[in-house]
């Protein structure tokens, strides 16, 4: 009987042992893959496109709304902040081709949007947008020739989303009915617009500008190649681990 349980204990040791190398390897590969997520979906480089694409998408939400005249700016601060990366749980590999990821997503992004209108007064606004919240299960599918020239998004499901949208008047008078319908008009659009672009069958796709075919390469293009290389090695040496 003692023969039997020390031959258990021993099982039992050996299969701890191999789940913590398990998991060890898991962890270095979602590490890898947020290091990537926040190095070429997140640089300096791609924000800058989605503060384009935000403002434009302001523009088009409250276009709609009828007491809004016109939007004087919108002015978008997306900081590349490595500690805001998205947190990334692996659910499903096959290949950088394929894979499915829990991914939670809480940057500390804000749009500041002065707009003016009227509703039997002119008036101004000031609409602040923070606090921006996305959650749920991605499908990725990252283009390996060349190296991240091509990445394809679609969340599985309806993802969780939440931001918040605050008014401010700056002058005249906007009845607080008003104040709420432009909020919601916001919130509604952006959620509408994760939904038409991000959840499958659609995807949402980035090429981004660094990583397309060049006929000559700048320093700086050599520097951000090195630094794929690295992450790409790093992928590898997850994978084979995984």
């Amino acid at each position: 009987m003692s023969s039997d349980v020390a031959t258990l204990q021993r099982q039992v040791a050996t299969l701890q042992a191999e789940l913590a190398a398990s998991n060890g390897r898991l962890q270095m590969w979602e590490d890898c893959m947020r290091q990537l997520a926040n190095s070429v979906l997140l640089s300096p480089e791609m924000t800058d496109m989605y503060k384009t694409t935000c403002v434009e998408l302001i523009h088009e939400a409250l276009s709609s709304v009828e007491s809004v005249q016109r939007v004087v700016y919108a002015d978008c601060s997306f900081p590349s902040v490595a500690a805001e990366a998205p947190r990334l749980a692996l659910l499903k590999w096959d290949s950088m081709d394929y894979s499915e990821w829990s991914v939670s997503w809480k940057p500390s992004w804000t749009v500041q949007v002065a707009l003016e209108g009227s509703h039997y007064i002119a008036f101004q606004l000031l609409l602040k947008i923070s606090e921006v919240e996305l959650s749920g299960r991605l499908k990725l599918s990252i283009n390996s020739d060349p190296a991240f020239s091509k990445i394809a998004m679609s969340f599985l499901g309806a993802p969780k989303m939440s931001l918040k949208s605050e008014c401010t008047v700056n002058w005249g008078a906007t009845p607080l009915p008003i104040q709420e319908y432009i909020t919601s008009a916001i919130d509604d659009f952006f959620k509408t617009y994760v939904r038409d672009t991000m959840v499958a069958p659609n995807a949402y796709t980035l090429e981004p500008p660094s990583f397309q075919p060049k006929k000559g390469l700048t320093d700086e293009d050599v520097e951000r190649a090195v630094r794929a290389v690295e992450i790409a090695r790093s992928l590898s040496a997850a994978q084979e681990g995984f």
